[in-house]
């Protein structure tokens, strides 16, 4: 069961809409470069949380048992057990357009749909971002933005971790959408290389970066920045998972979700000849989808038009390589 204000009352616009995939250009100070990416390695593992583990402590705790910096995660299956939660709302005016609900939470198990997830550090301690949707046990679909307080439900969570030894995931306040934001910092040679222990160590501090994290600032196209981030790491064929962000509303193939933010609970996608030139090589192919929430708390999904839909605050994104 669901508690909190139903759709009807939460809080409405006091300014005009626009379309969406409308940029919203934030009040603080435009910020530089719009896409920072950090190289890494990356190593996945599959854990799993039994009934009443606390979701937000389990995942921070990765971060010591695997001995990474940062990790980014993508939930496989399993149900909730107590869920405390905010998705996004309108803001107080049309220079601060975005916000959050009050909180809501759900007291009955809730089968998981999808969920992703940002684990790194805010003021030197553990810190964890998660976005995930779910199924009530009426068959209500919800989702948004997690808090902790949430726990695995009776059947646990099973959750994919990528953790990576070559980047410091850090959370701060960020100056110009005024929101708390994660950012990609590498961590140098010199200090993975100290830590490593035995030769096996050294090789694997020697192996090339295989992924890449990168922070997109608000008003940057999610697709167009993923074909950016690939080819610059020199990836001709990537897949991105575990990503989690938000657009100014969503466009989709066959349908919208309302400006003037989304957040996205999934975002999957491949991308192939991202280093194309010349004429004999196929133009670069992109194709991501996703699942929403939006500002009445509604969740959809789709195939995202390309070209369409501009990061509203923040994206995590985490792209591998596949060839």
């Amino acid at each position: 069961m669901s508690k909190g204000a139903d759709s009807t009352a939460l809080q409405q616009p006091t300014f005009p809409l626009k379309a969406p995939g409308t940029a919203v250009i934030h009040a603080g100070p435009h910020q530089s470069p719009r896409i920072v990416s950090v190289p890494t390695r990356c190593t996945e593992h599959v854990i799993e949380l039994p009934e009443g583990t606390n979701l937000f402590a389990a995942l921070e705790q990765a971060l010591t048992g695997f001995s990474v910096p940062g990790i980014m995660a993508e939930f496989v299956s399993g149900e909730f057990g107590h869920i405390d939660y905010v998705h996004p709302a309108y803001g107080p005016d049309a220079e601060h357009p975005m916000s959050f609900t009050q909180v809501f939470t759900v007291d009955a198990p809730a089968r998981l749909r999808h969920a992703a997830a940002t684990i790194g550090w805010r003021d030197g301690s553990p810190f964890c971002h998660i976005h995930a949707s779910w199924t009530e046990s009426e068959g209500t679909v919800k989702g948004g933005h997690l808090l902790p307080g949430t726990t695995a439900g009776t059947n646990g969570l099973t959750v994919r971790l990528f953790a990576l030894p070559d980047v410091r995931l850090i959370s701060d306040s960020d100056p110009e959408t005024g929101f708390s934001t994660f950012a990609p910092h590498p961590v140098t040679p010199a200090h993975a290389t100290a830590s490593a222990s035995s030769e096996l160590d050294l090789a694997e501090a020697a192996r090339p970066a295989d992924a890449v994290v990168t922070r997109v600032r608000p008003g940057e196209i999610l697709d167009e920045a993923v074909l950016a981030v690939c080819r610059a790491a020199g990836f001709d064929s990537a897949e991105v998972v575990a990503s989690l962000g938000s657009t100014t509303g969503a466009v989709f193939t066959g349908g919208t979700a309302p400006w003037p933010a989304v957040e996205f609970t999934h975002l999957s996608g491949v991308v192939t000849g991202a280093t194309a030139s010349g004429t004999q090589r196929p133009a670069p192919q992109i194709s991501l989808s996703g699942e929403v929430v939006d500002v009445d708390g509604e969740v959809s999904s789709g195939i995202l038009e390309s070209g369409a839909n501009p990061v509203a605050v923040t994206f995590e994104l985490f792209v591998r390589r596949t060839a």
